[in-house]
């Protein structure tokens, strides 16, 4: 039965948010697409945020609300977006850590929450950046672990001698139990395999070809024999400003036709999430991914461990 507008506006909060549980939501965002009707009346009367909080969730502050919150209530809802680091609240919740910087109080609630600044001093002094990345073995992969170095390593001008000296990526790509990696999104999902003892073979053949010019071999990034998978990590976001991205899209939407069409297990990583929100959250993607299609991973790893070029060597030597 239809709800009058008359009978919205005699509701107290009480009524409403009794209605709203009614609808088995947890955020206002479900509750509109719910029940549109009650929620555009909510707003129009100013309810939903109130009957948000009442029921104990965590709706989007508006700027005149800022200055209210505790630092508790920060942390609260900091912790409910799952951050670990300072740079996670950053990509969480800019504006709010933007305010919280102008009025002093950033520091504090990071360290109330065991994540404060770790304070590092990075003279200007090549050997001391080369040594820094000769214990990670590649430059790529250093830029990504040690970021606040790898900055102030830019700060100070060193790093196109950095480029010349420091170790790069091999030819052949990064080693793993399974092949050679091409990029650190693989090498990353390598390790993770690696962990969880998961076989694996990288760059095997599709059973189809690319139809234009010379009929090249189409690859794929990880094949898991014991489940029959294949598995793509997309490198390029669908982003038109980049150059490559129309020939890239056409060669994905390719792959993904073929598998549709001759009935081919594929799972789709996006690899651009490493370098655009950092190791951990590329590790919580790739993770949430497989358990969704059904390979759960049990065990993760530390972000070093995670795009380490030579870590496979290491477990060899460690098992000699």
């Amino acid at each position: 039965m239809k709800t009058l507008s008359k009978t919205y506006r005699e509701w107290s909060l009480d009524d409403w948010c009794h209605h709203v549980k009614a609808l088995n939501v947890d955020t206002l965002t479900a509750w509109s697409n719910v029940s549109r009707s009650s929620y555009n009346h909510a707003v129009v009367l100013g309810k939903q945020r109130k009957v948000a909080r009442l029921l104990g969730w965590l709706p989007k502050l508006e700027k005149n609300e800022l200055e209210s919150l505790s630092d508790e209530d920060y942390i609260k809802r900091f912790k409910a977006m799952g951050v670990k680091t300072i740079s996670d609240m950053w990509r969480g919740a800019q504006h709010w850590c933007e305010y919280l910087r102008k009025t002093n109080r950033l520091e504090t609630i990071a360290e109330k929450m065991g994540i404060g600044y770790i304070h590092e001093y990075h003279p200007c002094c090549i050997d001391y950046y080369l040594n820094r990345c000769r214990m990670v073995g590649d430059l790529s992969a250093w830029c990504q672990l040690d970021k606040n170095a790898a900055e102030a390593a830019r700060k100070h001008g060193l790093m196109d001698e950095l480029r010349i000296r420091a170790p790069i990526r091999p030819r052949r790509g990064y080693p793993s139990s399974g092949g050679y990696c091409r990029s650190l999104s693989e090498l990353a999902v390598a390790r993770l395999f690696e962990a969880n003892s998961i076989e694996f073979v990288t760059q095997l053949d599709y059973p189809f070809t690319f139809p234009r010019g010379r009929r090249q071999k189409c690859k794929s990034d990880f094949y898991l024999s014991k489940e029959g998978a294949y598995i793509e990590i997309w490198g390029i976001p669908a982003n038109e400003c980049d150059p490559f991205w129309e020939t890239y899209q056409t060669r994905r939407n390719f792959k993904l036709a073929m598998c549709r069409r001759i009935n081919l297990r594929l799972i789709e990583i996006e690899g651009y999430i490493l370098f655009r929100q950092g190791p951990e959250a590329f590790m919580g993607h790739v993770m949430a991914v497989l358990s969704s299609a059904g390979l759960p991973l049990r065990k993760t790893t530390d972000r070093w461990t995670l795009l380490d070029p030579q870590g496979v060597n290491k477990e060899v030597s460690d098992g000699k």
